[in-house]
C-alpha cells in the first residue's frame, strides 16, 4: 500500500472513501431535520385542537406563533458562533435534548402564559439544528458528494410537513384520553401529540453520542491528530480495513485569511466567529455584495411571510370550510364569512382535530414533497435563480386566489399549489447565497437571510392572528402582494457572483491567499 506522508484536508477526506459511515451521518441528520420541521409546523395542528382547552382566540393563536418566531430571531446568530467554538456535535446534542424537554413541559402546562414561554424557548433552541445541521453534514462529505448530500437532506424538511399531519391524523381524533391530575398534569389528545413529537428529538440526541465531531472542526482548530483519528475510523467503516491502514499520516496546515481593520492575519487555527462577525457583516453591506444581500434578504422575508403566515393557518381555514359546509350545506362559503365563523353562537368547540381536515393537509404535504423532488432534479439543468423565482410567483398568485374560493376541494387544490411553491422557494433561496457570496462570508450571510425570513414570519403570524376572526381577506391579499413582490425581485438577482475576490499566490511557499481588492495583506 502506498502511504502518503502529507495531504491537505480535502485529499485526506477523499482517501477516507464513501460508504456506510456517510450513510449513517445522512440518516441521523435527516432525523434531526425532520424533528426541526415538526417544531416549525406543529402549531398548525396543536393550537386549533388546543383552542377549546385553553379558551384561545385567533389573536392569541397568532401570538403563540409569533413567540416561536421571536425565539428564532433571538438566537439567529448565536448557534453558529457556539458551534464554531465548541463543536457542531455538542451543540446539536444539547439543543435537541433541551428542545424535547421544553416540548414535554409544554404538553403538561395548562395555561396560555406557560405555553407562550415554551414556544419562545422552542423557537430559540430549534434555531441550533437549523443553523448547524447542514454544516455538520457537509463537513463529513468529500467535495464530489457535498452538494448532493445537502440537497438530499433538504428534502427531509419537506417530508416532515407530510409526516406531521399523518401523525396528527392518528393521534388528535383519539377519544377517551382525558387525564387530569390535580390540574397540574393534564393529558388530552393534543398534549399526547406533543409528547410523541419529542421522541425523534431524543433519538437524535442519543444517536449523535455515538457519532464523532466533524473532522473539519478539529482540523480548523489545528488538532490534526484528532482529525486523522476520525478520518481513519471513517476509512475503516467505509472499507472494512483496519484504521492503521489509512494511508494519510500527516495533514498540511490550512492557512485562513481573516480580514481586520488594519490588514489581514494568516493563522493556522480557526478564529472565533465573534471576533470577525462585525467585519463580515460590513462586507455584506458594502459594494458589490450590497445588492445581493438586499435582494436575498427581501426575498426570504417575502417567502417566510407567506409560508409561516398563511401556510400555518391553512389547517384552520380547512376547519372553517368544514364547519360551514356542515352548518349550511346548501350555501356557498366565502373567506369573509369564514373569518367570522368562530364568532357564531351555534359553533361548538371541539378539542380534537377533524380527520378529514387532517387528511387534506396530508395531501398538501405529499404534493409539496413530489414537487420538491421534481425541482431538485430540474435544479441540475436550470440556472440557480429560476426555481425560487418561478415558485415565488406561483405561490403569490395562488395565495391571492384564496379570497375567491367557494368549496373545500378548491381550497385543497390552491393550498397544495401555494404550499408547494413556498416550500420549494424556501429550500432554494439559500442556494442563491451559496452561489453568490464568497466563502468567507457565506455563513454569516445565510444567518442574516434567515433572520430576515423569521422577521417576515413573525409579522405575518401577528397579522393573521389579528384579522382572522374579523377581516381574513386583509392578510390574504397582503401575503399575495408581498410574495409576488418577492418573486419579482428574483428577476434582479445577478446571474454570476460579484467579482470581489482577487487570487494571489505566494511565490515562496505556494500558499494561496484570497483577499478583497485594495486591501493590504500582513502575514504574521
Amino acid at each position: 500500500m502506498t502511504v502518503s506522508t502529507m495531504n491537505n484536508f480535502e485529499e485526506a477526506l477523499k482517501t477516507a472513501g464513501y460508504g456506510s459511515f456517510h450513510y449513517e451521518i445522512l440518516a441521523v441528520s435527516a432525523l434531526s431535520i425532520i424533528s426541526m420541521g415538526f417544531q416549525n409546523g406543529l402549531s398548525s395542528y396543536v393550537f386549533p385542537a388546543a383552542q377549546c382547552d385553553l379558551n384561545l382566540t385567533s389573536y392569541e393563536l397568532g401570538i403563540l406563533n409569533m413567540a416561536f418566531m421571536i425565539g428564532g430571531i433571538a438566537s439567529c446568530f448565536l448557534w453558529g458562533a457556539l458551534a464554531d467554538n465548541f463543536g457542531r456535535k455538542k451543540i446539536l446534542i444539547l439543543s435537541h435534548l433541551l428542545d424535547a424537554t421544553v416540548t414535554l413541559t409544554c404538553s403538561m402546562l395548562p395555561n396560555l402564559l406557560t405555553m407562550l414561554i415554551c414556544r419562545f424557548l422552542n423557537g430559540f433552541i430549534v434555531g441550533a439544528p437549523g443553523s448547524i445541521i447542514f454544516t455538520f453534514i457537509a463537513e463529513f462529505q468529500p467535495p464530489k458528494y457535498r452538494a448532493p448530500a445537502v440537497c438530499c437532506c433538504g428534502i427531509f424538511f419537506t417530508l416532515s410537513w407530510l409526516l406531521l399531519p399523518l401523525t396528527a391524523y392518528v393521534i388528535l381524533p383519539l377519544e377517551g384520553i382525558d387525564i387530569n391530575i390535580a390540574g397540574i398534569i393534564i393529558l388530552v389528545p393534543w398534549r399526547l401529540f406533543l409528547i410523541v413529537l419529542t421522541i425523534p428529538e431524543f433519538l437524535v440526541a442519543i444517536w449523535l453520542f455515538r457519532m464523532p465531531e466533524t473532522p473539519k472542526f478539529h482540523f480548523a482548530r489545528g488538532d490534526h491528530k484528532t482529525c486523522l483519528d476520525i478520518l481513519s475510523k471513517m476509512y475503516s467503516i467505509n472499507t472494512g480495513n483496519s484504521p492503521d491502514d489509512f494511508p494519510v499520516k500527516q495533514l498540511v496546515e490550512e492557512v485562513r485569511v481573516m480580514e481586520h481593520q488594519h490588514g489581514v492575519d494568516c493563522n493556522g487555527k480557526a478564529q472565533r466567529v465573534l471576533k470577525t462577525m462585525t467585519e463580515q457583516i460590513k462586507t455584506l453591506f458594502r459594494h458589490p455584495l450590497l445588492k445581493v444581500t438586499g435582494l436575498t434578504c427581501s426575498i426570504m422575508f417575502a417567502n417566510m411571510f407567506g409560508m409561516f403566515g398563511l401556510g400555518l393557518w391553512l389547517p384552520e381555514i380547512f376547519v372553517r370550510f368544514d364547519q360551514f359546509e356542515k352548518l349550511y350545506p346548501n350555501a356557498t362559503p366565502s373567506i369573509k364569512v369564514l373569518s367570522q365563523l368562530n364568532n357564531e353562537k351555534n359553533i361548538t368547540c371541539e378539542s380534537t382535530f377533524d380527520p378529514a381536515v387532517t387528511f387534506n393537509t396530508v395531501i398538501i404535504g405529499t404534493s409539496s414533497l413530489v414537487f420538491n423532488i421534481i425541482c431538485s432534479l430540474l435544479a441540475l439543468k436550470l440556472h440557480f435563480k429560476v426555481i425560487p423565482l418561478v415558485s415565488m410567483l406561483v405561490g403569490g398568485i395562488s395565495s391571492g386566489s384564496f379570497y375567491f374560493l367557494a368549496s373545500s376541494l378548491q381550497n385543497l387544490v390552491v393550498a397544495s399549489i401555494f404550499q408547494s411553491g413556498m416550500i420549494i422557494a424556501n429550500m432554494t433561496i439559500g442556494s442563491i447565497a451559496v452561489e453568490l457570496y464568497p466563502t468567507t462570508v457565506v455563513g454569516i450571510g445565510l444567518s442574516l437571510i434567515m433572520f430576515s425570513g423569521r422577521l417576515g414570519a413573525m409579522t405575518s403570524s401577528y397579522l393573521f392572528g389579528y384579522f382572522m376572526d374579523t377581516h381574513c381577506e386583509i392578510p390574504i391579499f397582503v401575503v399575495a402582494a408581498v410574495v409576488i413582490l418577492g418573486g419579482i425581485l428574483g428577476f434582479f438577482i445577478p446571474r454570476r457572483s460579484p467579482n470581489i475576490l482577487e487570487r494571489k499566490k505566494s511565490l515562496t511557499n505556494g500558499i494561496e491567499i484570497h483577499v478583497l481588492p485594495n486591501m493590504n495583506v500582513k502575514i504574521r
